[in-house]
């Protein structure tokens, strides 16, 4: 079922399939609040409360990009905890529910890809906050153009700009190290 479908049938009365929207795009709202934290507890709970408030204005829900919303939900979250107006306390390690998109690397190719992802993880983390948000958005949560500009609320070239600007930060960033590529 297409998320507009689902959303009609939600605001008929169909709660139950708010735990379809959920299901969909749970990880990707994740991996979006890890990128943009860097923090696990904090990141999960910041996708708990993008859904909460997601569920909260179901009813009258009026978009129509479904996961560009939610990411702008989960963009505001964490721009908010940049700025310190989130009050809650993030659960702690112990309290985590077990995460099913955490697997263990099993055999090499596993571990070298775990690897590539932890490094592209860290140089995510050093280059500008817009340039990583424009990257995220694009490449991790195949959002087009003109879906990141309007949840980031700036122009279209603002948008490529800042994808072009990150990319080759990227790219210099991952240039050899002692000779050796780093990704």
């Amino acid at each position: 079922m297409q998320d507009k479908e689902i959303i009609r049938q939600i605001q008929k009365g169909h709660k139950e399939l708010l735990r379809d929207v959920i299901e969909k795009y749970y990880d990707e709202i994740l991996r979006f609040c890890m990128y943009q934290i860097k923090d696990p507890a904090y990141a999960y709970d910041l996708t708990q409360e993008t859904f909460y408030r997601f569920i909260r204005c179901a009813d009258t829900y009026r978009y129509k990009n479904l996961k560009g919303y939610l990411i702008a939900i989960a963009r505001n979250l964490c721009v908010d905890y940049w700025h310190g107006t989130i009050p809650e306390e993030p659960l702690k390690e112990e309290d985590t529910p077990p995460e099913d998109h955490i697997r263990k690397a099993q055999d090499h190719d596993a571990y070298e890809q775990l690897e590539d992802q932890m490094m592209l993880a860290q140089l995510l983390a050093e280059i500008p906050e817009e340039q990583r948000e424009v990257i995220i958005m694009r490449y991790y949560n195949d959002l087009k153009y003109k879906d990141i500009a309007k949840i980031l609320g700036v122009n279209l070239s603002t948008v490529k700009s800042r994808l072009r600007l990150g990319i080759i930060n990227l790219q210099k960033r991952s240039e050899t190290v002692d000779g050796k590529r780093t990704i």
